[in-house]
């Protein structure tokens, strides 16, 4: 029979995974892009001192964010996948949309909690306030809708709109280290803007209105997102702790220079990101219909992921120093070693994502997931106390490296635990 190349690839992309993988990419293209562009003229700018205080700020916020998300993003996502009616779907909604707006309120209270008990300078304080107002578009985030529902392209849709518009007004507006507050305003714009965009397309194609619920409804809908929350949390703190501590012990150019090298494995993130979205649904359904077959699946996949990463970040890290240069200026250079441990914790990370969402989670396993997280984290806060009290900078590129080891070696554990039980 003779192989019909054309129709292969036609049939090819009929498919719902291969449309939201193009699509996901696309977006992640725009994510990865733009910063590219945008980046090397922010840290020039603004100079290593002031994106430190930007870095700082926006560290803090991003811990508030991942209480706002809540961990809706996988709870509420399983949540669609399964439901059927029209109604059910926009109970869910609101549901979501009230509890996150609860959650708001209480990171702004927090917000400025943290204002008045730091004495920081008028501007900074500022920036506190004005990224934190940026959660409301995570209070509208609609993602987890799309992703049930297994449509991405509205997500990359709204999300390239909004961060295109920004960018372009951030080579405008920003023009000296004194518009750091200009700078906070336009990141905040993003989400807002994005988020906006994609309420709007959710309520109207998938007929989404808000329903009367009950407080029963609100605490019952924490509780379930409750396990995927704190491990968020903790993913957070594996990412972030180092910023807060080298905000603590370090000086603000020593912030903004971490901050910045730090961004380059952050795109091997983004790289990944997208193939772990597209893979959950698929893992669990496979996983529900058999468990052995089930984690086969993830372990091949698994395998080729990470050799795939491998070969990326040996490149990057056969050219760390001239790379480090051209993204942000000599100034960050001096430091440009720091991202080899950060390369090597990009890897475990992905690992961790296959042994832990992927396994753990699409098997339903959540606190199972939770109690590994919620043990590795304190060991996160311990090694990078330690590590960049003790090394400064330096300690803070190797203590996440130690702490995923670490949280590697915990999932393991749960998975033979519960492979063993199943």
């Amino acid at each position: 029979m003779k192989f019909d190349i054309m129709s292969y690839g036609k049939s090819l992309f009929r498919k719902r995974s291969v449309k939201n993988g193009i699509w996901l990419y696309t977006l992640q293209f725009f994510n990865m892009v733009l910063p590219l562009v945008t980046l090397p003229y922010i840290t020039r700018i603004l100079g290593a001192s002031q994106y430190g205080v930007f870095s700082i700020v926006l560290n803090f916020v991003s811990y508030l964010q991942v209480v706002v998300e809540y961990g809706f993003a996988l709870s509420a996502t399983r949540s669609v996948a399964l439901a059927h009616e029209k109604d059910d779907l926009s109970s869910l909604f609101t549901t979501v949309v009230c509890s996150r707006l609860v959650l708001f309120v209480i990171c702004i209270m927090l917000t400025v909690g943290n204002i008045l008990i730091f004495d920081r300078p008028l501007v900074t304080n500022l920036c506190f306030l004005t990224l934190s107002c940026s959660l409301i578009g995570y209070v509208l985030q609609e993602n987890w809708i799309f992703q049930g529902k297994q449509e991405m392209k509205y997500i990359s849709i709204c999300t390239i709109i909004a961060r295109s518009v920004t960018t372009l007004l951030i080579f405008f507006v920003i023009k000296s280290p004194d518009d750091i507050l200009l700078y906070c305003i336009l990141y905040s714009l993003s989400p807002i803007l994005a988020n906006l965009i994609g309420t709007t397309l959710a309520m109207r194609r998938y007929h989404l209105r808000f329903v009367k619920i009950e407080i029963s409804d609100l605490i019952a809908s924490l509780k379930s997102g409750m396990y995927i929350f704190f491990s968020q949390l903790s993913s957070k703190v594996f990412g972030a702790i180092g910023v807060t501590f080298l905000g603590m012990f370090a000086s603000n150019k020593d912030v903004g220079i971490y901050s910045a090298i730090y961004k380059i494995p952050y795109v091997i993130m983004l790289l990944w990101s997208p193939i772990g979205q597209i893979l959950y649904p698929i893992t669990s359904k496979r996983i529900a219909a058999s468990n052995v077959d089930g984690y086969r699946f993830i372990r091949r996949i698994k395998k080729y992921a990470l050799a795939f990463f491998g070969v990326i970040a040996l490149g990057i890290g056969a050219f760390a120093k001239p790379v480090t240069s051209i993204a942000f200026g000599k100034e960050y250079a001096s430091r440009f070693y720091i991202i080899y441990p950060l390369l090597a914790w990009d890897l475990l990370g992905i690992n961790n994502n296959f042994e832990g969402i992927q396994t753990l989670v699409g098997s339903g396993c959540d606190k199972e997931y939770s109690r590994c997280f919620q043990i590795g984290v304190v060991g996160t806060v311990l090694f990078n106390f330690i590590f960049i009290y003790t090394m400064g900078i330096n300690g803070a590129a190797i203590a996440p490296l130690v702490s995923e080891g670490l949280l590697a070696l915990l999932l393991h554990i749960q998975i033979k635990k519960i492979g063993k039980y199943k």
